[in-house]
C-alpha cells in the first residue's frame, strides 16, 4: 500500500536572523492495519481532511547557553537578543496533534542553517523517534552520514529529521531538542 504524504512548512524566524523550517510529514489518512473479513482493503479508522496547519501545532523555542560562575544555564532568546560566533543555542521543537485522528508516522525535519554547526550528540530521540541526518540538503537521511567512504563531520550536516514510530494520539505532543553553535 502506498501512502500519500503531505508536507507543510512552518517558518519561524529566530533572532539570529536565520529562517528555520519545521516540516511535519505524515500520511493523508490514518489507516487501520486490520483487514475486514469482507474487503481486501484496509478499513479506514479515521480521516481528517482539515489543512495540515490545523492538524499539527508546531512550536520552536530557542535558548542561549550562558555560563554563570560555574553553572551552565540556558536563557530564552527574546526579541532581538544578540548572539555571536561561538554561542550555543538549544532548540526545543514541540509538535502537538490537534487532529481528531491519531497521527501515524510523523516526521519532523529541521534545517541546520549556514553559519551554524550541529553539536554532536545533542539531538534527542524523545518518544522513541528515529534520529537521522542529511549532508545533501535533505535529499537523503541516515543515522551516520558519510561523505565518500568516511563518516561525515558534523560541520557537513545540513538537516536533521526525527521519525516517530506508531501513532501520536489526539491532543498528545512529541518533543525534540538539539543544539547548534553559531560559526
Amino acid at each position: 500500500i502506498v501512502h500519500k504524504s503531505l508536507i507543510a512548512s512552518f517558518i519561524v524566524v529566530v533572532s539570529i536572523a536565520t529562517t528555520f523550517l519545521l516540516t511535519p510529514q505524515f500520511p493523508l489518512e490514518a489507516r487501520s492495519k486490520h483487514r475486514s473479513k469482507h474487503r481486501s482493503k484496509p478499513s479506514i479508522a479515521c480521516v481528517d481532511t482539515s489543512p495540515v496547519a490545523q492538524r499539527v501545532l508546531l512550536t520552536l523555542k530557542a535558548d542561549k547557553k550562558v555560563i554563570q560562575g560555574e553553572q551552565v544555564v540556558f536563557q530564552p532568546i527574546l526579541g532581538k537578543s544578540p548572539v555571536k560566533p561561538g554561542d550555543i543555542i538549544k532548540y526545543t521543537v514541540v509538535a502537538k496533534n490537534n487532529s481528531h485522528c491519531p497521527l501515524k508516522h510523523l516526521m519532523l525535519k529541521q534545517l541546520i542553517p549556514k553559519g551554524t554547526t550541529y553539536i554532536k550528540n545533542s539531538a534527542t530521540d524523545f518518544n522513541g523517534a528515529e534520529l537521522l541526518f542529511s549532508v545533501d540538503r535533505g535529499k537523503t537521511f541516515v543515522a551516520k552520514p558519510k561523505i565518500g567512504n568516511k563518516e561525515a563531520p558534523v560541520t557537513a550536516y545540513n538537516y536533521i529529521r526525527w521519525r516517530f514510530p506508531g501513532k501520536i494520539a489526539t491532543n498528545a505532543q512529541v518533543k525534540t531538542v538539539y543544539e547548534l553553535q553559531i560559526n
